[in-house]
């Protein structure tokens, strides 16, 4: 079979692409309910895939076949961009979701903080990590 050589296929991928970005847009505008329901029923394909990959090690290994360089260069060169933009596109959702967490921490008495050190204060922060904890499988639905 006849290949095109890397460089060429490669350069097209990424031209073909930039190209597409309207269709994607379009495609994805009404495409929710599509996704909520392929989802779903994909849920116990997604449990024995993730299964299967825990049970083989499959994260490590993607891990090392890429290697810090990778990881360094791409979160360098793409990082900065896509964290701006997807801050500011998520921050009202961030909001909202943080919300039930931030009245549940106003909602606590702590007491009064102790010495540095002080089991006083371990306690302090073992009522939030248990406030914390309650409030997410809360809103869950799973208490």
């Amino acid at each position: 079979m006849d290949v095109r050589p890397i460089a060429e296929s490669q350069d097209k991928y990424a031209k073909r692409a930039a190209a597409a970005s309207p269709e994607y847009g379009k495609g994805v505008a009404n495409a929710g309910s599509k996704w909520l329901a392929g989802t779903q029923a994909a849920e116990d394909a997604y449990t024995a895939g993730v299964n299967d990959a825990v049970a083989n090690k499959r994260f490590g290994a993607g891990v090392r076949k890429a290697g810090a360089s990778k990881y360094q260069d791409r979160a360098a060169k793409l990082g900065p961009d896509r964290y701006r933009t997807g801050v500011a596109e998520g921050a009202p959702d961030w909001g909202k979701g943080y919300a039930p967490h931030a009245q549940t921490l106003q909602s606590l008495d702590l007491g009064t903080k102790g010495m540095r050190g002080s089991e006083q204060n371990y306690n302090r922060s073992r009522l939030v990590g248990q406030a914390q904890r309650a409030k997410k499988l809360e809103l869950l639905g799973q208490r």
